[in-house]
C-alpha cells in the first residue's frame, strides 16, 4: 500500500479561494431574487421534461450515494444494482455497465440529454469524471419507443451538476473545494467549483485534476500499464428569460492521458501492444425551456455537439505507429410534455423528435493495419407516448417511435444504405391497493449497425510472414431488433413497527428476445494452415435473455436497510447454447446508520456474486464466486462553526479479494482506502 500523500492546495483550488472572497464582496442587494425553476428532470431516462417523481422501474443513483461511494468510473457507480455488471476489466477508463446481458452499443448513454455515440474497437466509451455528476439513472430493458437506436439493453442517463443543485437555501454565491486520496495506485484528485445567482442569471464552473499510479489487483500484484492522469471541466450558465422561459448552455471538457494495452482488458502482448493514449472529449449543449397552459405544458429544445478524439502512439510497433480516431456527433432534440385531465380521467402526452449525425474518422498508420475510415450516419426520429389514467386506479401507456437512418462511407463505392424502424411499446399498471401496484409492459427496440461494423476493411492482424487476417466490410447488415416483455410488482408499507418506518419492495421478471444479433466473426479458414483468413461482422440467429430482480428497502428512524437480488440467463435460440457476457447471479446487502443527530453516517455494502457456470462450449475459463465488502463513513455537521465541512472515508474490497468478473480477462482491483475532505462555502 502506498504512503498517504501530504495535502497540497493546487493552483485550481487556490484560484477558487481567491475568487470566492471577491465574489462574496460583490453580492448585490437584489441578488437574492429566487430563480424560477422548471419541473426538475428527475427521471431523464424516461424523457419527461416535467418529471418530478421517480419512476419505480428506473434506478436512480443520487449524489448522496456517489459521495459515499466515491466511484472511479460510471460503471462503478452502478455495480450494486441487480443484473448490472462492470465490464472492461480493472482499468477504470475502459469500464462500462452490462445491463441484463447487454452492453456497449446496445446500451444508450446520454449526458444531460445529449447522446454519447462514441464507440470504436477496444476504446473506452464513458468519458466523464463522476465528480461532475448530480445523479446517474438506469432504464433497464428496451427503450427505443422514446430514445431510438441503441436502447436495446437500456439507457444510462447522466445528469451533471448545476448551481441550483449546489446553492444553499437563500444564498446567491457559493463554492466548494474537495481533495481525495486513494491507497490503491496512490490516487489523488483535487476538485473545485464556484457557482452563483445574480438576478435572472445563474452560473457554475466545476473542475477536477486527478492522477493515479499503477493499480494493484486483489492480493497485491501490480497491474502494469494502468496509471493515468485526468483533467475535467464543466462550465454552464443559465438565464431566466421570463417567468415561463429559460435558456442555458454548458461546456464540458475531459482529457485523459494513459499508457495501456490496445485492448485494456488484457495485458501487453503480441496481439495487444502498448498504446500511449491522449483522449479528449468535449461537448457543448444548449437548452431552451418553455412552460405554457398554466404549467400544464413543458417544451424543451436541445442542441448539442460532441467531439471525442483518441490520439494514439504505439512505440513498440516498428518505428512507432501514430493513430487517430475521432467521432463527432451533432444533434437536436425536441421534447414536449402536456398534462390534461377531466373528472375521473387524466393523462399526459410526451412527444417530440430527434435528429443526430455521427461523423467517424480514423487514421491508421503503418503496414498491415485496418484501412482509414471516413463515414457518417444520419438519423431522424419522431415519437409519442401517452399516459391514460382511469379513476386513479388503472394507467395505460402506449408509445410509438419512427426512425429513419442513413449511412455512407467515403472509401467504399456503393456503400450508401438507408433503413427505417418502428418501435412500439405498451404498459398497463393497476393500483391494486394502497400498498401494491402491478405493471405489465411490452417494448420493441432496435439498434442500427455502426459504421465500423459495416465499413471496416484492411488488415485485422497477421500470423506470420504473408499470412494475415483481413477485414471484410458488410454494408448489408440488418439492424438488431429486441422484443421485451416484463411483469413487475411494487409494494409500499408504512407504520409496520412504529409510525416512523417505511418498507418498499419490488419484483420484476423479464424476457428479452433479440433478432439479428451483430457479432464480429473470424471466418474462411486457410485451406492448408487452418487458421481463419478473414474477419467480418454478421447477423446471427435470435438470442433470448430472461431473468428476474428482487429488491427491498426498509427505513426506520436512523437505520436504512436494503437487499436485492438479480439473475439473468442468456441463450442462443438456434442451438439452445449459453451466451457469453451474461452477468452472474448477485445478492447485495446495504446497511446504513446515522449518528450524532444525523451528522455522521456509516454503512456497509456487501455483494455476494455466484460462480458463472452457464458458459458457451467455446469458453474454457472458469469464473468463481466471490464476496465483496465495501464500507463508508461520512461526517457533515449541519450546524455550528464546522458547517460546510464534509469528511468521507470509503473502503472498497475490504478483504482484498482476488476476483474476476464473469467473462472478463483480468482480475479486478484489490483493497482501496479512499479519504476525501471538502469544504462548501
Amino acid at each position: 500500500m502506498g504512503q498517504i500523500k501530504t495535502f497540497t492546495l493546487n493552483p485550481l483550488a487556490a484560484t477558487v479561494l481567491a475568487l470566492s472572497a471577491s465574489g462574496v464582496a460583490a453580492q448585490t442587494a437584489d441578488s437574492g431574487q429566487p430563480i424560477i425553476q422548471f419541473g426538475e428532470v428527475v427521471v431523464a431516462a424516461d424523457r419527461n421534461p416535467s418529471a418530478k417523481e421517480k419512476d419505480p422501474s428506473t434506478v436512480v443513483v443520487e449524489r448522496v450515494q456517489l459521495e459515499e461511494q466515491q466511484p472511479e468510473s460510471i460503471a462503478q457507480a452502478l455495480k450494486y444494482e441487480p443484473n448490472v455488471q462492470v465490464e472492461g476489466g480493472p482499468r477504470y477508463s475502459n469500464q462500462s455497465p452490462n445491463i441484463r446481458g447487454l452492453s456497449g452499443l446496445r446500451v444508450l448513454q446520454t449526458i444531460d440529454g445529449a447522446r454519447q455515440n462514441f464507440n470504436s474497437g477496444h476504446r473506452g466509451t464513458y468519458q466523464l469524471d463522476p465528480e461532475l455528476l448530480k445523479q446517474v439513472e438506469v432504464k433497464k430493458g428496451p427503450a427505443s419507443s422514446l430514445w431510438g437506436s441503441g436502447a436495446v439493453g437500456g439507457v444510462v442517463a447522466m445528469t451533471t451538476k448545476s448551481s441550483a443543485d449546489l446553492l444553499k437555501s437563500g444564498d446567491t454565491f457559493g463554492g466548494y473545494l474537495k481533495q481525495e486520496f486513494g491507497s490503491n495506485g496512490d490516487s489523488s484528485e483535487t476538485t473545485a467549483a464556484i457557482y452563483g445567482l445574480s438576478g435572472r442569471f445563474d452560473y457554475l464552473v466545476n473542475g477536477s485534476v486527478a492522477d493515479h499510479d499503477n493499480l494493484e489487483i486483489g492480493g497485491g500484484e501490480e497491474l502494469e500499464n494502468s496509471a493515468s492522469e485526468n483533467t475535467a471541466l464543466l462550465a454552464r450558465a443559465g438565464f431566466q428569460l421570463s417567468d415561463n422561459q429559460r435558456f442555458d448552455i454548458s461546456f464540458r471538457h475531459n482529457n485523459r492521458e494513459e499508457g495501456v494495452p490496445s485492448n485494456p482488458n488484457s495485458n501487453v502482448g503480441a496481439r495487444s501492444p502498448l498504446v500511449e493514449r491522449d483522449i479528449t472529449d468535449q461537448n457543448v449543449t444548449a437548452n431552451y425551456l418553455l412552460q405554457a397552459l398554466e404549467g400544464k405544458h413543458t417544451s424543451k429544445f436541445t442542441l448539442y455537439r460532441n467531439d471525442t478524439q483518441f490520439d494514439e502512439f504505439r512505440p513498440t510497433q516498428g518505428e512507432g505507429q501514430q493513430d487517430n480516431t475521432e467521432v463527432q456527433t451533432t444533434g437536436i432534440a425536441l421534447t414536449n410534455s402536456t398534462d390534461w385531465a377531466t373528472d375521473g380521467f387524466g393523462g399526459q402526452w410526451i412527444y417530440g423528435l430527434d435528429w443526430y449525425q455521427d461523423d467517424v474518422t480514423t487514421v491508421r498508420d503503418g503496414d498491415n493495419r485496418p484501412a482509414n475510415l471516413n463515414a457518417d450516419t444520419d438519423v431522424l426520429g419522431l415519437y409519442a407516448q401517452a399516459d391514460f389514467t382511469f379513476a386513479d386506479v388503472f394507467t395505460l401507456t402506449p408509445g410509438v417511435r419512427y426512425d429513419r437512418f442513413e449511412a455512407k462511407s467515403q472509401q467504399l463505392a456503393d456503400s450508401a444504405r438507408d433503413d427505417s424502424a418502428v418501435s412500439p411499446s405498451l404498459t398497463a399498471a393497476v393500483k391494486a391497493s394502497d400498498w401494491m401496484t402491478l405493471t405489465a409492459s411490452y417494448a420493441k427496440a432496435f439498434r442500427a449497425p455502426g459504421v465500423e461494423e459495416m465499413y471496416t476493411q484492411g488488415t485485422h492482424f497477421c500470423y506470420f510472414g504473408p499470412f494475415c487476417n483481413t477485414f471484410i466490410p458488410n454494408p448489408d447488415l440488418e439492424a438488431e431488433e429486441a422484443r421485451n416483455t416484463e411483469l413487475r410488482a411494487d409494494f409500499a408499507f408504512r407504520g409496520l413497527v412504529n409510525s416512523n418506518d417505511e418498507l418498499t419492495a419490488s419484483a420484476a421478471v423479464f424476457r428479452n428476445k433479440v433478432d439479428n444479433f451483430i457479432e464480429q466473426l473470424v471466418v474462411n479458414p486457410h485451406a492448408t494452415m487452418g487458421f481463419p483468413m478473414n474477419t467480418t461482422y454478421q447477423n446471427v440467429d435470435e438470442a433470448e435473455l430472461k431473468g428476474f430482480e428482487l429488491g427491498a428497502n426498509y427505513l426506520v428512524n436512523d437505520l436504512a436497510l436494503g437487499l436485492s437480488y438479480g439473475q439473468t440467463e442468456g441463450r442462443d435460440l438456434s442451438d439452445d447454447s449459453y451466451l457469453s457476457n451474461i452477468p452472474a447471479d448477485k445478492w447485495v446487502l446495504d446497511l446504513g446508520y446515522y449518528f450524532l443527530q444525523r451528522d455522521l453516517k456509516a454503512g456497509l455494502r456487501t455483494s455476494m456474486v455466484s460462480a458463472q457456470e452457464q458458459l458457451p462450449e467455446s469458453e474454457t475459463r472458469e469464473f468463481d464466486s466471490y464476496t465483496l465488502a465495501d464500507a463508508y463513513v461520512t461526517w457533515e455537521p449541519a450546524t455550528g462553526s464546522l458547517n460546510g465541512l464534509k469528511l468521507a472515508l470509503a473502503l472498497d474490497n475490504l478483504a482484498d479479494e482476488e476476483y474476476r468478473v464473469a467473462f472478463q480477462e483480468l482480475y479486478m482491483p484489490g483493497r482501496n482506502i479512499k479519504l476525501s475532505a471538502s469544504y462548501r462555502f
